[in-house]
Order: C-alpha cells, then structure tokens, then sequence
C-alpha cells in the first residue's frame, strides 16, 4: 500500500507539473499573440501612413516638373529612395515574425499533443494495484530460483577450482623436479670441472720444477767452473810466489862474502868436482845431443831445444787438461748424484702429494655421487608418485568429458588433429566440460524444482526490494 500511495503521489505530481507548465504555454502564447497583433497594427498603420506619404510625393513631383525646383526634386527623391529602403525591410521584419509566429504555433500544438496522450495513458488505481502485485510475485519468483542456480554453479565451480589446484600442484611439482635435476647435472659439471682444474694445476707445477731444476743444475755447472778457474788462478799465484821466494833466497847466500879460508878451499873442491861433473854431463849431454840428431836427423840444437820445450809444454798442458778434466768428472759425478737424489725426493713427494689429492677429489666425487644418486632417488621416487596422481586425474578428467558428453569440436579446431588428453591440452578440456556444466545448468527445469523448494514455507528467502535498490545504487 505505501507503494502504490507514493506512485500515486508521483503521478499526481507530474500531472500537476504538465497542467502548470500547459497554464504557462498558454499564457506566454497569449502575450505573444498579443504583442504580435499590437505590432501587425503599428506596421499596418505605419504602412498606410508610407502610402499616403508616398502618394502626395507623386502628387508633388507632378507639380514639380517644371524644372523650377530641380535641386529639391532630387533630394526628394534621395529621401523617397531612403525610404523605400526602410518599407523593404520593415517587410522582412514582418515576415520573421510570422515565420516564429508560425513555430511557436507549432510548439503549442506539439504540447497539447503530448498532454492529450498523458491523459489517455493514464492508468486506473485497481490496475495498477494488480500490477504491482504481478511484479512483486514475479520477483520473489525469480529470485528464488536465482537462489537455486547460485547454490548449484557454486558448487560446480568449487569442484572445478579443486581439480585445478591439484592439476597445479602437480605441474608445479614436475617443475621442482626440473630445476632440482638441472642443478644436480650443474653440479656434476662443476665437480668434473673442478678435478680438470687440479690436473692442469699439478701439470703445470711439475713442469715448472722441472724447469727450476735445469736452471738450477746449470747455476751449479757455471759456480763449479769458476771455483776451479780460481783454483787454478790461486794454485799458479802460489807457486809464482814461491819460485820468486826461493830466488830471494838464492841471491842473499850467494851475496854474502866468505872469510874461512877452508871453506874457500872446501868450496873451490867442490867447486871442481862440480866442475868435472859438469864436464862429464857435458860430455854425456852432447853423446845425447848427438844421439837425438841422429834419431831426428837434425843438426841444428836450438831447433831441436825449440822442438823438445814444445813438446814438453804440449805434455804439460795435457797432464793439466786431463786433470781438470777429472776434478772437473768427479765434481760433476757428486753435483749430478745429488740432483739425482733430490729428483727422486721431489718425485716421491710429488707422487705423495698427486696421489692424496686424487684421494681427496675421488672421495669428494664418491660423497657427492652417492648424495645425488640419493637425491635422484627420492626424485624419482617423487617423480613416479606424481605422474600416477597425474595420471589418475587425467583419467578422471577424460571420464567426466566422456559422461557428459562434451563436444570435442573445439578441441580439433585448436589441434588440427583427434588427440588423447595429455597435459599441455588439459586445460582446453577442462574449458569444454565447464562450457557443457554451464549448459546443462542452464538447460535443468528450474521452475520445476524452484516450486518444490517454494512448497515448504521456511525455504521461502524474504527479500527487500527497496535495500536491494538501495545495495545496487
């Protein structure tokens, strides 16, 4: 009842508001019409003065031919032009005010039009009494069954995000399953890497001591060389300063006089006796000479001296190689069993040092294998629990579309071929079985279950239409 009292009130309202705004029409079209008479006169008057004043113009320019008055003839007739001007457009005034005498005519009737066809379309109060009525039935009709299909595409719609967030999960699991195998292969490489890296290193290092070795051996060659330069440099320093001694000696005894006149005597003896033995010597020294002519067919001594010093210094000079070259074979025999020794010590260090760190890397390598075989074990193990969930869901999935009939049409349109459900394409059947829940849904006979649920009393939803009017403003 409030309802229909305010539709009441409103019709009232606009009814009295068109009657005002007719009342106004009206009276403005009066005082227009009104206006537009006082004006009709004022021209009309006006007109018939112009045509009285112009006849008694053409009256006076008959009597005024003559030629008497020429100058005011034709100012005369410069005013009667001005003032043909002026009737020229005082008549265009006149016709555009009856041309909006004419549309605010046409306005008026336009409005009557409109208020004739309000009042026709005016509806009685029993009516609209049922109308509303009908509406507000309907309504409550409607959103009764808005209830039921709400209730229903809701659970339609949870199962459906359930099966997608366990399609997810998997998809997300295999994706866990990639990056782990991928950094388990990244660490292998890494391992490998790294053992390539300390075989270079240990290369390279015994490369260098070798290197070190060979320059330290001739480092050694070089110091043993000149230790014996010196020694020689020494040795003959050594025996230039002896000879010059013993020649100092020499010459002090033989610069000392003799006073004993038998040791004069004894010395002239011996001096004698020296004498005879050199004598002797002599002798002999000369069979010899001549002996060694003969041998050598040379009869020149000097030659012969000259030749025996030479090959006296020849001999010496070879007795001296060859020593050198002994001393120089022995100090070469102790440098060369040293570095012998110090090889095998460095080898076997070397060899001490290579082999624990192989040790070390292949139980780091046999560590970390064991951990990824482990770790790929668990993955696969994963791996093989969520492809079976996979399976089974997509099992499900392929039932689902298979009892309700879906159409694959869709799915050959983005295929190009008839294919079986796999996970890159699960998605497309899910939207073909949400298409086909939506249509079956909208295809169930709502009317019929709306008025088994509308039967029981307590199921009935009560509903306010003004709050939901209110909710949607």
């Amino acid at each position: 009842m409030t309802d229909q009292s305010e539709l009441d009130q409103l019709a009232t309202a606009e009814l009295q508001r068109l009657q005002r705004q007719h009342r106004g029409l009206q009276l403005d079209l009066r005082g227009l019409l009104e206006e537009k008479a006082k004006r009709l006169k004022k021209q009309n008057h006006m007109i018939n003065v112009l045509q009285v004043e112009h006849q008694k113009l053409k009256e006076e320019i008959k009597t005024l031919e003559g030629g008497t008055h020429a100058r005011k003839n034709t100012y005369r007739e410069k005013h009667l032009g001005t003032l043909q001007g002026q009737q020229a457009d005082l008549q265009r005034v006149l016709q555009n005010e009856r041309t909006n005498l004419w549309e605010l005519e046409g306005h008026i009737r336009k409005m009557e039009k409109e208020i004739d066809a309000l009042r026709r379309n005016e509806v009685p109060d029993n009516c609209y009494k049922d109308t509303i009525c009908k509406v507000q039935k309907s309504v409550v009709k409607l959103e009764n069954r808005l209830d039921v299909v709400n209730k229903k595409c809701s659970d339609v719609l949870t199962e459906n995000s359930k099966m997608r967030d366990a399609i997810n999960h998997m998809l997300q699991d295999r994706a866990n399953f990639n990056d782990m195998w991928q950094s388990m292969v990244t660490q292998f490489n890494e391992g490998k890497k790294f053992i390539m890296d300390l075989i270079d290193q240990s290369t390279l290092a015994f490369d260098q001591r070798e290197e070190l070795c060979n320059k330290l051996s001739v480092l050694k060659d070089r110091n043993e060389n000149d230790k014996v330069m010196h020694i020689q440099e020494m040795r003959e320093m050594q025996r230039r300063l002896e000879h010059d001694a013993k020649l100092q000696k020499f010459f002090d005894i033989k610069g000392q006089k003799r006073l004993n006149p038998e040791l004069e005597q004894r010395e002239l003896d011996k001096k004698q006796n020296q004498k005879e033995n050199y004598e002797r010597q002599l002798l002999e020294y000369k069979e010899i000479i001549e002996k060694i002519k003969l041998l050598y067919g040379e009869e020149d001594a000097e030659r012969l001296v000259a030749q025996f010093k030479r090959q006296e210094d020849e001999n010496f000079a070879l007795f001296n190689y060859v020593n050198e070259l002994s001393h120089e074979v022995e100090v070469l025999n102790d440098s060369t069993q040293e570095l012998q020794d110090e090889i095998e010590r460095q080898k076997s260090e070397q060899t001490e040092k290579e082999l624990k760190l192989k040790t070390e890397a292949l139980d780091y390598l046999n560590a970390e294998k064991e951990r990824i075989e482990q770790l790929a074990e668990e993955t696969r193990e994963k791996k093989r629990t969520l492809s079976i969930r996979l399976e089974q869901l997509l099992k499900g999935i392929e039932d689902i579309f298979r009892q309700l009939a879906c159409d694959d049409a869709p799915i050959l349109n983005v295929l190009s071929t008839k294919t079986f459900l796999t996970v890159h394409n699960v998605k497309l059947f899910i939207g073909v079985i949400e298409r086909r829940v939506n249509l079956i849904i909208s295809a169930i006979n709502i009317e019929d279950n709306s008025n088994k649920i509308l039967a029981r009393k307590d199921r009935v939803p009560k509903f306010n239409i003004r709050e939901s009017a209110k909710t949607k403003n």
